[in-house]
């Protein structure tokens, strides 16, 4: 079968999760717009997963087997470098597209006068414990600084839900050497370039699957690991965001590992004298040392997750494969 060369393709991280993963590629193939590839970077041995891909006929599926397992970071970037699409869509494997995501971010992505664009959506977070949340909580307002709005309670955009010119992805890689914040890394990176513009489509047209039962790197991520990466990485925010980096992604692991008042401190003088916060942040960060976690989770559920910006659509059939 002959086939146009793909204008898109999507890059799909993987190993030992074939269910997961044959969802993911079965919801990429059956995207509204047809012209894309659909390559699945398979990150060492992995008996189960070549057998479940190899069900799904469709020749717009390429699988790369890698002899050693690498990460997913450089997965990712092996998967770029194959791809022969002049635009790439990130997706993990443990996540889904509906189906007119990609026709609607090229769309986006062709019209814009911008050197480099870089374009999002809104997306479903899924979890078996609750009802569907739309995410994000909000969209960035004019002339907000990236990095402050992604450092913002429930204010971010999934990987899955990336899509930007191959080009962009060369010239600023995934950082392989790193054990986690992988992608939030790379966002920041990519939108620190001014010649980068972000463009947001409102409709909710990914499904990202909140990994509840699943354990993963970031996860379980020590907080003075994450502390150290934002120590390490502060010239890629504001001070503003770096004192929402502390209270958002570093005092809840920090009360998990029982810190104690030893972490809290510490946490505090960061988030103090190294950022910039407001009295939120500071009573945010106090209250996550005060507060149990099922209140917090009580309050987060009441406040936050109860009324999603906007209404959450049922998955149609041909999204799921």
């Amino acid at each position: 079968m002959n086939l146009e060369p793909p204008i898109v393709s999507a890059v799909i991280p993987t190993r030992n999760r074939p269910d997961l993963v044959v969802r993911a590629a079965t919801s990429a193939l059956k995207q509204s717009f047809r012209g894309l590839e659909v390559i699945v970077v398979v990150d060492g041995p992995d008996g189960a997963t070549l057998p479940a891909l190899g069900m799904i006929q469709d020749p717009r599926l390429r699988v790369i087997t890698l002899k050693d397992p690498v990460g997913g970071a450089e997965a990712r970037n092996i998967g770029v470098q194959a791809a022969t699409g002049q635009w790439i869509a990130l997706l993990d494997d443990d996540d889904e597209w509906l189906p007119g995501k990609i026709e609607k971010q090229l769309a986006i992505a062709e019209s814009s006068i911008a050197k480099r664009v870089l374009v999002v959506c809104a997306f479903i977070e899924r979890a078996a414990a609750r009802d569907d949340v739309a995410r994000p909580r909000r969209l960035p307002r004019p002339g907000e600084s990236i990095c402050e709005y992604m450092f913002d309670f429930l204010c971010y955009f999934q990987t899955s839900t990336f899509f930007c010119s191959r080009e962009l992805l060369l010239e600023v890689p995934f950082r392989k050497e790193l054990k986690s914040f992988h992608d939030i890394d790379w966002f920041l990176r990519a939108n620190s370039n001014p010649e980068v513009k972000l463009e947001v489509v409102e409709e909710l047209l990914s499904v990202y699957h909140a990994p509840e039962q699943r354990s993963t790197i970031t996860a379980g991520l020590h907080w003075e690991k994450r502390l150290a990466w934002g120590q390490q990485n502060r010239t890629l925010m504001t001070r503003r965001a770096y004192s929402r980096f502390i209270v958002g992604s570093c005092a809840g692991p920090a009360v998990r590992d029982q810190a104690g008042i030893r972490g809290l401190f510490r946490l505090l003088w960061e988030c103090t004298f190294r950022g910039s916060p407001n009295p939120l942040t500071i009573a945010l960060l106090l209250g996550t040392f005060l507060v149990t976690p099922r209140t917090r989770r009580t309050l987060r559920d009441k406040w936050l997750l109860a009324t999603p910006r906007v209404a959450t659509p049922a998955a149609p059939d041909s999204a799921w494969g």
